[in-house]
């Protein structure tokens, strides 16, 4: 999550871009309704989710950072290692990857988006965390804890045969921490009518706090959510684990998914932050490191998620592969 709220007009302006394809892109489909207008889909539950995937995926980012002068900023050999381990970890698990180069501030920066191929590409189901760090450190809260769930999530999709009824598409956002590059980039160039194909967008910065001065992680919703009905099976999902959750978070449109909101794309998010004033005591700091994870919110992060994702895509068809 960054620090302050960057116009995007002045983010635009900095970005100059060259589009490079790595596996097989998607193609834009007809535009369709809202998801308010679309019927329910009928759900399963989810696998769940250790702790093992995710915290195997966050060592793997400390290492990165750790090689490259504790940071995984954009333009440092920490930030490639974690576009080459992303793409690498999807492909392998056979999901569709997208690589999306582009330069800001003269630094070189990537998109990683992956796709389920299964279901109605004319309705998106669309998650997304972060890639990069700050300079100043690792980012393993902010947010390899995102990357982490994610990358987990699409381990259990393959796994359990899934075959939704919409269609799954994660995406691993390049400068989020210089003003939403990334994102901003992904959603400007989406083809003809491709924003109206995502019915949610699903934000997740900062998952992985840990108790903090005698207080319990103070997990929250992002405030649109509340009138798009996005954050209900979020709100299901902690209300079965018995965690009170903030529902009306308002970020101030400092992470990826007010990219989406502007192209009127309905969002909602989680955290593990009460509000923007408690993002924890090593945000943006050399200290983010693993020591500044919870493997505990990680995993009920990670499996909050899968709960959400598996609900809003309808996931009636299910069969694990042998």
């Amino acid at each position: 999550m960054r620090v302050r709220k960057l116009a995007y007009t002045g983010a635009a302006a900095a970005l100059t871009a060259a589009f490079a394809v790595s596996g097989v892109a998607y193609a834009g489909p007809t535009p369709v309704a809202p998801i308010a207008a679309v019927a329910a889909p009928v759900a399963a539950a989810p696998p769940v989710i250790g702790a093992d995937a995710p915290m195997a995926h966050l060592q793997k980012l400390m290492d990165f950072a750790k090689a490259s002068n504790n940071t995984r900023v954009i333009g440092s050999a920490g930030f490639t290692s974690t576009v080459n381990y992303i793409k690498q970890q999807l492909d392998a698990l056979g999901w569709q990857t997208t690589v999306q180069n582009f330069t800001t501030g003269g630094r070189s920066a990537a998109n990683v988006i992956a796709e389920w191929p299964y279901g109605d590409a004319a309705h998106v189901i669309m998650a997304g965390a972060h890639s990069d760090s700050v300079a100043a450190g690792p980012g393993i809260n902010d947010d390899g804890s995102g990357v982490a769930a994610l990358l987990a999530n699409a381990t259990v999709i393959t796994r359990s045969g899934l075959r939704p009824q919409k269609r799954i598409r994660f995406g691993f956002w390049g400068a989020e921490e210089e003003g939403d590059v990334g994102s901003g980039y992904y959603v400007s160039h989406l083809p003809s009518g491709g924003a109206a194909t995502i019915d949610a967008y699903l934000n997740f910065d900062m998952i992985g706090n840990r108790p903090e001065n005698g207080r319990t992680v103070g997990w929250s919703l992002y405030t649109e959510g509340q009138s798009n009905g996005l954050n209900q099976p979020f709100q299901t999902y902690f209300s079965s684990q018995g965690v009170t959750v903030n529902p009306s978070l308002d970020t101030d449109d400092r992470s990826d998914h007010a990219a989406f909101k502007r192209a009127g794309v309905q969002v909602t998010g989680v955290s593990s932050v009460r509000s923007l004033s408690a993002l924890g005591a090593c945000y943006h700091r050399a200290c983010d490191d693993l020591t500044d994870v919870a493997q505990n919110s990680v995993v009920l992060g990670s499996n909050a998620i899968a709960n959400a994702v598996w609900s809003l895509a309808g996931t009636a068809s299910a069969a694990p592969v042998g």
